[in-house]
């Protein structure tokens, strides 16, 4: 009972983001990546990685971050462009484990932020002292 009431105690305490991934690796149920504060397990940083090369794929998640809806819609002539991918990217990296600081508005995020947290993620992946 006693530890049960830690682990409820400990998740109050955690950011919503990393909150599943946290649990998930305290558990034991998943194997895990020691990144940026937090323990992701190997599914999510996948996930997560493919959403930063989105994202940060030519630079284009600097311009998608400037852009409203509207103006990436007319740009894109309702196609699923590098652009719609970028934007759709961001929303995701803005629930990931990733640590960088949110804005409540895109334009007033960032974007290098973003950039450096999925470098560290990338090379936290490819080392094995990182993994449990």
């Amino acid at each position: 009972m006693k530890t049960l009431l830690s682990v409820a105690i400990l998740c109050t305490m955690l950011p919503l983001h990393s909150m599943a991934a946290s649990v998930q690796c305290m558990l034991g149920v998943s194997r895990c990546i020691k990144s940026q504060g937090t323990e992701i397990p190997s599914k999510k940083a996948i996930e997560v990685l493919d959403r930063c090369a989105e994202f940060t794929a030519n630079d284009i998640g600097r311009v998608a971050m400037k852009l409203s809806y509207k103006e990436i819609n007319d740009r894109s002539k309702e196609k699923l462009t590098p652009l719609v991918r970028a934007r759709h990217a961001y929303v995701d990296l803005i629930d990931s484990p990733l640590t960088f600081d949110r804005k409540r508005k895109a334009e007033e995020t960032d974007y290098f932020e973003i950039k450096r947290a999925c470098g560290a993620l990338e090379r936290d992946f490819h080392d094995d002292s990182k993994w449990k």
